[in-house]
């Protein structure tokens, strides 16, 4: 396990060289999300991304990748049910990630030339801010001792901020007058439920 207060940060993995940039990680996470490529797209663009000379093996490649999205993370989730709700897309939150940083770090990410691994690190730990904010109202459930009138609220603000779900749909994401409006449709359109 890396130590950041005691070791220099990689710039290889296994012998071949990387592209440790913070930009670097953003684009292989984005890429790895793209619904407009399949898997092996995807996989072939984050190896380009990462390695800058030769390209490992495609088994050690992957696993470059996996240690390169991971490797910072210390903190123990196993046994830990993992969430159906996307809770960050560096795209839509650039802004609330680039401000979060000047605010608390007083680094201007669209100048600083930064590890990966450090970015993480510090993207991990910011303190309660917009980004943080957003962040938990995305993943936040609706509580039940709230009034008819305070869940729908809720539930607009949360439709804001929503990124998706990486499984399927389910009717308690939707509103009350947004269910009126598919029945109406379903029944114009003679579909049974």
């Amino acid at each position: 396990m890396l130590n950041v207060l005691l070791e220099d940060m990689p710039e290889e993995y296994e012998g071949y060289r990387i592209d440790p940039d913070f930009r670097t990680g953003i684009l292989i996470s984005m890429c790895l999300s793209d619904p407009e490529l399949n898997e092996l797209e995807q996989r072939l663009v984050a190896v380009n991304l990462l390695f800058t000379d030769k390209i490992p093996p495609p088994e050690q490649a992957m696993s470059g990748i996996s240690w390169f999205m991971n490797a910072n993370n210390h903190d123990n989730y196993d046994g830990v049910k993992q969430s159906e709700v996307i809770l960050m897309d560096y795209g839509v939150d650039q802004w609330r990630i680039y401000a979060a940083f000047m605010a608390q770090y007083h680094i201007d990410l669209n100048k600083v030339n930064m590890h990966w691994f450090i970015f993480r690190g510090l993207l991990d730990n910011l303190s309660e801010c917009s980004f943080t904010d957003v962040m938990q109202l995305r993943q936040k459930k609706i509580p039940s001792y709230l009034s008819a009138k305070e869940k729908e609220e809720f539930k607009r603000k949360q439709k804001i901020f929503q990124l998706g779900k990486t499984g399927k749909v389910k009717e308690d994401d939707f509103t009350e007058s947004e269910k009126a409006r598919i029945a109406e449709f379903l029944k114009y359109a003679n579909i049974k439920k």
